[in-house]
């Protein structure tokens, strides 16, 4: 998609650490970095043990949106 339309797209993933093992849970963490992405997961400990930077972080509580 860059090389099509000259920008980076944002990447979405959805809970996708839970279905990976941690070989493959590091592997794709560690090709994240440089790439906008947004992922939804129930905890943040993966990214915590494997030193990715987190900007922002959102919570959903009781069905609310809670900024961190």
């Amino acid at each position: 998609m860059e090389q099509l339309l000259g920008e980076k797209p944002i990447l979405l993933l959805d809970d996708v650490l839970s279905e990976l093992d941690r070989n493959r849970q590091n592997y794709l963490l560690e090709n994240l970095k440089g790439i906008q992405t947004i992922i939804t997961c129930t905890g943040l400990e993966e990214f915590i043990e494997n030193g990715i930077n987190i900007n922002q972080t959102f919570e959903i509580v009781d069905g609310s949106i809670k900024d961190n």
